[in-house]
């Protein structure tokens, strides 16, 4: 997530952008145009410039269109075309990259990862009938750069686990959307311009004309079909990618005269309304946005069992399944319906409440944010020295603010082990980490702190002081973990400690934002060469309910041997030189044997213990 940033800054990489009417392509154009611009900067990004998709028109939803033409991911044109990209992304500080389809996948998150890119999602849009050994392998070895992979369907995760062995939690099912119409178009009228009788049953398959969308066997259920029912049509929408081959097996089948080729359309959700059965008999499916349109249009659909289609399809319900490459299924399926019109009427009825209630856009794009917004992951550390100023805040922080995924990390340094931090933090019910440390500069210990992070998947590591500073800066070298820090103050009481900070802030100039809990520790940091847009002052603040009941005030100074007429200094804080103790209790010594009734109270801890209990002594 972006600190102090008022948008996020998202690109949508994909192979090519060419038709938008349909698939991944129809996806992008969606998400881009929904997402809010006054809390996203959208760019889309596409590895080549062919296609139908204009400049003018991405621009007309308050988008950018990029073009990094590649020929070969894996050539020269990839790796200039992947430095472009990496320029790109840092520039514009990206901070989410999508990507659909393979080449993007690999090529995009290889260079996202390059970038710094914060948070990289890969998608997964169909059973991967393309893939091979290879593919698979590629996404294997990238995968591990990739924050989530978002799939379509249940059946395509299930393969994602299967093939490319992630995590489970990795993947994240996202159904595709679709408008709902508003104002259906008026059905016969529709029929008529295509040239139909009020009478005729028509059906509808909308896909591009390729081997893989079955329209084969469509073709062969439809023209035996047609010798039972005469006033049956068939239309098929869709860009010819077969070289007229339909067109022959129509004339073949001897219906070449019932059967209406439309091309590619960009009137679609029009059309529907001339339908009365919508056909997907694909051989291979991921989320079919054509199913979805039938629904929304209330239509009765007929479709292959493969994919995510049977997620879509409740057989018997809102149309009916039958198995790929069977046109006698497909042929039985058609008859069922055909003439039916009450069973069609239903059927069309039940697939819109179901895309109204689960596959409306909006749904859709509520997952899409979520993923873009995930809750925030922070791993507050600290070298402690025992339960002080610092580690209240980190309490106070953590404690107070329930929306955020917090972790409370100390530094477990052996040469002086202090965990008050910790334990206090499990009684208040919050997540803790302990992160060994036996020397001053322990590389293990930032091993296990990168560790950490990548395994929790923290967003931002908050480092509270020099040690952990260091360690912090160290552990997310090379990492999407942005690091910011907090300089709750340098004391500098000695040239060992001197030292420390001076390292401290060299260290600290590589930080996201550094925060200062007053202004003239902001203006220390701006002396010594910090840039003042990445300081920013935010006061400690603390929980004022615990010091509203007064009746405890006689209980307390009875218990102390306090009376009422006594009068109580009192002096929170550690027992450091800093903090001022020894001046203290030398004037105090003076008051005291002027005013006897006089009394200290001293809370905190430290190093001076031993000397100031001394001091007390020769009062």
């Amino acid at each position: 997530m972006p600190l102090l940033q008022t948008k996020t800054n998202i690109v949508l990489l994909t192979d090519c952008l060419g038709d938008i009417t349909g698939g991944a392509e129809k996806q992008i154009f969606e998400v881009a145009k929904r997402l809010p611009k006054d809390r996203y900067n959208v760019f889309i990004a596409s590895m080549e410039a062919q296609g139908e998709t204009s400049k003018s028109l991405i621009e007309s939803i308050d988008c950018q269109l990029h073009i990094f033409r590649v020929i070969r991911i894996y050539g020269l044109s990839g790796f200039i075309q992947g430095l472009r990209l990496c320029s790109f992304l840092r520039k514009n500080a990206v901070h989410t990259l999508m990507t659909y389809h393979f080449g993007s996948d690999i090529w995009g998150t290889f260079w996202g990862h390059i970038a710094g890119v914060p948070l990289i999602i890969s998608n997964r849009r169909d059973m991967g009938f393309w893939r091979n050994q290879s593919h698979v392998m590629a996404y294997r070895l990238i995968n591990g750069w990739v924050n989530t992979i978002v799939t379509v369907t249940s059946s395509i995760k299930q393969m994602v686990l299967k093939t490319e062995q992630v995590p489970a939690d990795k993947v994240k099912i996202i159904y595709n959307g679709v408008d709902l119409v508003q104002k259906p178009a008026d059905a016969q009228k529709k029929k008529a311009e295509l040239g139909f009788k009020p009478q005729d049953t028509v059906l509808m398959h909308v896909a591009n004309l390729r081997p893989v969308k079955g329209h084969t066997y469509l073709m062969e259920a439809f023209a035996k079909a047609s010798r039972h029912c005469a006033d049956i049509k068939l239309v098929l929408i869709g860009k010819d990618e077969l070289d007229g081959q339909l067109q022959n097996l129509a004339e073949g089948l001897g219906v070449k005269d019932k059967v209406l080729f439309l091309g590619q359309r960009t009137d679609v959700g029009e059309l529907l309304a001339a339908s009365d059965i919508c056909v997907l008999p694909s051989l291979s499916e991921g989320m079919s946005n054509a199913i979805l349109e039938y629904m929304a249009a209330g239509k009765p659909v007929i479709a292959t069992n493969v994919g995510g289609n049977p997620e879509l399809i409740q057989n018997g319900s809102n149309g009916l399944l039958v198995d790929k490459e069977n046109s006698e299924q497909l042929l039985d399926a058609l008859l069922d319906l055909i003439g039916n019109k009450e069973k069609c009427r239903i059927m069309g009825q039940n697939g819109l409440l179901r895309v109204k209630t689960e596959f409306a856009m909006e749904a859709m794009m509520a997952h899409y944010e979520k993923l873009f917004n995930p809750d925030l992951k922070i791993l507050h550390l600290v070298s402690s020295g025992g339960l002080f100023g610092a580690e209240r805040v980190i309490l106070n922080i953590t404690s107070q603010n329930r929306d955020t995924d917090f972790w409370v990390g100390a530094l477990n340094n052996q040469h002086n082990p202090h965990l008050e931090i910790i334990q206090e933090a499990q009684k208040l019910g919050l997540k803790t980490a302990i992160f060994d440390s036996r020397i001053q500069a322990d590389f293990k210990t930032v091993y296990s702190i990168k560790k950490f992070l990548k395994d929790n998947n923290i967003h931002i590591l908050h480092t509270h002081n020099y040690k952990s500073d260091i360690m912090g800066f160290l552990a997310t070298r090379f990492t999407r973990v942005k690091w910011v820090a907090t300089n709750h103050v340098w004391h500098s009481t000695d040239k060992k400690l001197r030292f420390y900070e001076a390292i401290d802030a060299f260290v600290l100039k590589f930080a996201a934002t550094v925060f200062t809990v007053s202004r003239e520790i902001k203006d220390d940091l701006l002396r010594k060469g910090f840039q003042e847009n990445k300081i920013h002052v935010i006061h400690n603040g603390i929980a004022v309910s615990q010091f509203g009941d007064a009746s405890a005030r006689k209980n307390l100074r009875y218990s102390w041997n306090v009376s009422e007429q006594d009068a109580l200094l009192a002096i929170v804080g550690r027992l450091a030189p800093e903090k001022g103790h020894e001046i203290l209790f030398k004037t105090l010594k003076k008051v005291i044997q002027e005013h006897p009734s006089v009394k200290c109270l001293v809370v905190g801890d430290g190093p001076l213990k031993s000397k100031l209990e001394a001091m007390v002594l020769d009062f």
